[in-house]
């Protein structure tokens, strides 16, 4: 299929449900969907959050966070604790299988996109990552003005 300017969104649209299919199909040896990793990579990059900002830091509502908790935490992956400061809330954090599940697939994640890129110009990667850095900075802007 040969897409065309005019249809941006629907190109970025179509180019993520790619990505992801081809993340579900390389992640399912290890258990995990793209959106489990994506909550175990944010819980990696800090050690300890509690769940609230978890689902702000991805970008979901809280019920949908609890439920992908729930899984990754039935598989060993992800351990809570009450927070001390608030007994209402938990605070988040990695367990060592976690862990290395986190880093397996990050590397899985950055091969496949050393392979996907490899015959694209650097220079041209790096103006189209700029590029949608500034839409999404522009929708992050619109998307505010209209709450």
């Amino acid at each position: 299929m040969e897409l065309t300017n005019d249809a941006l969104g629907f190109m970025l649209h179509h180019s993520d449900l790619r990505l992801l299919k081809l993340q579900l199909i390389k992640f399912k040896a290890f258990g995990v969907t793209p959106e489990q990793w994506h909550l175990l990579n944010s819980l990696a990059e800090k050690d300890i959050i509690n769940q609230k900002e978890l689902a702000k830091r991805v970008d979901k509502n809280q019920t949908i966070v609890t439920r992908m908790l729930l899984i990754l935490e039935r598989k060993g992956f992800v351990k809570k604790e009450i927070d001390p400061n608030d007994r209402r809330a938990f605070l988040l954090y990695l367990t060592e299988s976690g862990q290395k599940v986190q880093n397996n697939l990050l590397q899985l994640a950055e091969k496949t996109f050393e392979t996907l890129l490899q015959d694209i110009p650097q220079e041209d990667v790096a103006k189209f990552a700029q590029v949608l850095n500034t839409v999404y900075q522009k929708l992050d802007v619109m998307i505010a003005a209209h709450k």
